[in-house]
């Protein structure tokens, strides 16, 4: 994001970078440990054996994913990840969209991106 000013030094907007792309070419979306709290508010009092069963993944997965252990990942210096795939069906399970759990508006079908000047 870079800020604009005038010369009077306020800001006048903030002029923001805008990827549209097709879900279908995200492999994987980066892993962090609000993620791994906002999971373990939603399944609620369900085990997480009971949650990785409906999604389809091993308690194993779930349980990383909660509690933010990614000792393989840190040890090569990498940012945990979780696939796209099993973040769908981890959502679906939760009766939640992908959308809602990350707090993002994901486009749906666009037409024609305009750009102004």
């Amino acid at each position: 994001m870079a800020e604009k000013s005038s010369g009077d030094n306020r800001k006048d907007y903030i002029e923001e970078e805008l990827l549209i792309m097709s879900k279908t070419l995200i492999a994987s979306v980066w892993w962090t440990k609000e993620m791994g709290e906002r999971l373990k508010i939603l399944r609620g009092e369900e085990s997480m054996a009971s949650l990785a069963k409906r999604a389809g993944c091993s308690y194993q997965s779930i349980q990383h994913l909660e509690r933010g252990e990614y000792t393989v990942e840190e040890r090569k210096g990498l940012k945990p990840t979780v696939s796209w795939e099993k973040l769908e069906a981890i959502c679906k399970a939760l009766n939640i969209s992908v959308e809602d759990f990350l707090q993002v508006q994901l486009v749906k079908n666009p037409r024609k991106v305009i750009q102004s000047s």
